[in-house]
């Protein structure tokens, strides 16, 4: 019996859209009311302490979920492998996490976290019990299973946490938010997988999946740097209230940047992985994604720059307005990463793991470098130079990837252009009209600024981009026309 790519990808995505919306509505509402409940310092410490045991975590599963996630016919032994290698890390890892608490304390002069890492650590070693069976599911687009444990783990686990921050706990209401939604995550998800470990774990196979893993985890451990470096720099140079700013303006960003782009991203790398073996094929499928994807992205994000500082302060309050800038130059950056983000599931589907390797290895340096230079001056500043380095090194990014799917550089830029020129008249539209056209309240103001912004935008593509519009319902027309494939399942 055949596979239908095409009802199994739009299943995935459907349920997908419904984690990422559902997750994201939630985990705003949450953020919102945590924001409004504690202090900067709180909301700072918590970004500090996580990103260190960030560090850790991306070893858990030594590359293999990757592995399992492209394969739908992997073999018992293979995921017993797998999945009695990652429960045996993450135990050592939250041992090593809690041994190294004290020494952590004492060399970043932040005494809060002797206490507040070995707690956080125990998340390392309930999610490795199931980050086989998430791969698992995800092989097969079982995406209604992982929607319904997100859910049901992010609404408990919020409320949770509200009720602890309203008693007063401070900063460990968000520490017991994310050991319940580790906990309902992973049983859930062991009850819901259609696979079940055994004992059949294989010294050899073990071998082989850590040597075809190991740029992957390479890749994550570099790709700390481009996601926590910055966290970690300002926390310890600038302190935890600064910190709380920062990721509050940072955190609004990747809660839009998850909502909008997400649902198609959890289905991005088993879609690629069915037609790797074509690299043409995978190309065209990637243009479409992304041509489709920006005009989308592109008008929220460039929306979201102009408007920044006044969503924030509706959203959060006055005391929080410094954090509207850091969401707006984020959300400049959003405009770029929301496309980017096809290109390394693209690239892993098709085997260059050593690229995407080298790739992270230039972003981590470059982001490196410019949160060095960009951290005296400031937060925002830091944000700014993450922004800018995203820009300035994405022409190699798409030469590896011309490289990988044989797609003209040209072809690819051209597909982005007329989102890209209609989101920046309605990025002015909104922005001219917050600054030179007050009316009599902050909210009449912001409301009617995104109003004119969206209207701008779609005037402009009726108006002058007839037929990239056109294009992009017809691309999405093919790609609901998608062909079954011969089915890789047993």
């Amino acid at each position: 019996m055949g596979f239908d790519l095409k009802r199994a990808a739009l299943n995935g995505a459907f349920w997908s859209l419904v984690q990422a919306w559902g997750v994201r509505l939630i985990t705003l509402v949450h953020f919102i009311v945590i924001a409004r409940l504690l202090e900067p310092a709180d909301l700072g410490i918590i970004a500090f302490a996580g990103a260190l045991v960030a560090c850790f975590v991306t070893v858990v599963d030594q590359g293999m979920g990757t592995h399992v996630e492209s394969r739908a016919d992997a073999s018992q032994t293979v995921l017993d492998t797998a999945w009695w290698s990652a429960s045996v890390a993450g135990l050592l890892i939250t041992l090593a996490i809690a041994a190294l608490a004290p020494w952590l304390a004492r060399l970043t002069g932040k005494p809060y976290l002797l206490q507040l890492l070995p707690v956080m650590a125990v998340t390392v070693a309930i999610s490795a019990l199931s980050c086989i069976q998430l791969a698992v599911l995800k092989a097969r687009f079982m995406h209604k299973r992982i929607a319904l444990a997100n859910l049901v783990s992010t609404v408990v686990g919020a409320t949770l946490g509200i009720a602890a921050a309203w008693q007063g706990l401070a900063y460990w209401a968000l520490v017991i938010k994310a050991v319940a939604e580790a906990l309902i995550t992973t049983a859930y998800l062991i009850w819901q997988s259609p696979w079940r470990p055994g004992r059949q774990w294989e010294r050899a196979t073990w071998l082989r999946l850590l040597k075809e893993g190991w740029p992957v985890v390479g890749m994550r451990l570099l790709d700390i740097v481009n996601q926590r470096l910055d966290t970690l720099l300002i926390g310890a140079r600038w302190g935890p209230t600064v910190l709380g700013v920062y990721s509050t303006g940072q955190r609004m960003y990747q809660i839009a940047m998850e909502a909008l782009f997400s649902a198609v991203n959890q289905i991005s790398l088993p879609v690629f992985g069915r037609v790797s073996s074509r690299p043409e094929q995978a190309g065209q499928l990637l243009l479409r994604i992304v041509r489709l994807t920006s005009f989308i992205t592109f008008p929220a994000f460039g929306l979201g720059a102009a408007a920044g500082p006044e969503i924030v302060i509706l959203v959060f309050g006055q005391r929080w307005e410094s954090a509207g800038p850091i969401f707006s130059v984020f959300c400049l950056g959003g405009m770029l990463f929301s496309v980017g983000y096809f290109n390394a599931p693209l690239m892993l589907a098709c085997g260059r793991s050593r690229q995407v390797l080298m790739l992270t290895s230039l972003n981590a340096a470059t982001n490196a470098l410019a949160f060095w230079l960009a951290l005296p001056y400031g937060a925002t500043a830091v944000a700014m130079a993450f922004v800018l380095r995203g820009y300035l090194v994405y022409p190699v990014n798409l030469y590896v990837l011309r490289d990988t799917t044989k797609l003209p550089m040209r072809r690819y830029l051209a597909a982005l252009g007329p989102a890209a020129l209609a989101s920046a008249l309605a990025m002015a539209v909104c922005f001219s009209t917050l600054r030179w056209q007050p009316l009599q309240g902050l909210l009449a103001d912001t409301v009617l600024a995104l109003a004119l912004g969206v209207l701008a935008f779609l005037a402009s593509l009726a108006l002058f981009c007839k037929d990239a519009l056109r294009g992009a319902l017809t691309e999405f027309k093919q790609l609901r026309a998608a062909p079954a494939l011969p089915s890789p399942l047993p």
